[in-house]
């Protein structure tokens, strides 16, 4: 079961509204909710008298230990806010290549790098070389990805260069780095990187890391409002294994400056 937590912070337009609710006190509510084989314990904590009792939302959250609920929230000692990194970086595969896809036709050749040092995505060169020609990977898990490289050229013809060598990227318009970027990168100043978390070097080019989606019906009437839909599917392929989910194509691409769609990132893209 997936637990939600809500602090709801009362505000006041009199005194005499603040002397009451004070004396009313906080209150927790707690509903269970369920849609798709999906169970949701949300519980909103009604923040009367500006302090929150720890103790008793301790008591009421439980057992849980990944708890989803808005950045920022204050937990209880031993508790933890859901992280969703990997679906995150599902996103950022499934738009590179609904991209590709979009240039089959007018930019095949177009430059493009998958970066995964760890050598962790190994399972999506197929998905990216069925719709470009020119695809490097920059890896230090060689052996992994040349056994991928040799099964697609048996079983499809395509080739794709793999390397260690970062320099490989300088050419590419588009970069793929589904996993935090921690190393510098030389890449060209109108590159596209789509990632999965925020660099934490910077680099040139324009990095994505954060994206917008439409969920399911099914499970969008079970989402808490403050949480975004992003996020929430995070919660449902990783701790409820909902794993149709991983297939989402965002409908954005975003950071703190810029907002993309997959159309105007194919426009771009194929422009020069």
């Amino acid at each position: 079961m997936l637990t939600a937590l809500t602090v709801k912070n009362v505000s006041y337009h009199s005194n005499l509204k603040r002397f009451l609710n004070m004396l009313r006190g906080n209150r927790i509510i707690t509903e269970i909710n369920s849609a798709s084989g999906v169970a949701l314990r949300h519980i909103t904590y009604i923040n009367r008298n500006g302090n929150v009792n720890y103790a008793k939302l301790s008591a009421a959250i439980g057992d849980a230990q990944n708890i989803l609920c808005p950045e920022g929230t204050a937990l209880p000692d031993g508790y933890s806010r859901f992280e969703n990194d990997e679906f995150r970086s599902r996103l950022s595969i499934n738009l590179g290549v609904y991209i590709l896809f979009g240039l089959k036709k007018v930019r095949p050749d177009l430059p493009v790098g998958l970066y995964d040092p760890k050598g962790n995505r190994t399972e999506s060169v197929e998905e990216l070389s069925r719709y470009n020609d020119n695809l490097v990977v920059v890896s230090d898990n060689l052996t992994g990805y040349n056994e991928v490289r040799e099964k697609i050229i048996g079983e499809t013809g395509a080739v794709i260069s793999v390397t260690n060598n970062r320099q490989r990227l300088s050419g590419c318009r588009l970069v793929i780095a589904p996993d935090a970027v921690s190393e510098p990168l030389p890449l060209l100043g109108n590159t596209i990187i789509l990632s999965g978390v925020q660099p934490k070097v910077c680099l040139p080019g324009v990095c994505y890391y954060d994206y917008s989606l439409r969920m399911p019906n099914t499970f969008a009437s079970l989402k808490p409002s403050e949480l975004s839909a992003e996020y929430f599917s995070g919660a449902l392929y990783s701790c409820a294994r909902q794993y149709e989910l991983g297939w989402i194509v965002p409908t954005s691409c975003f950071n703190f400056t810029f907002s993309q769609t997959p159309a105007s990132l194919c426009e771009y893209l194929a422009s020069d």
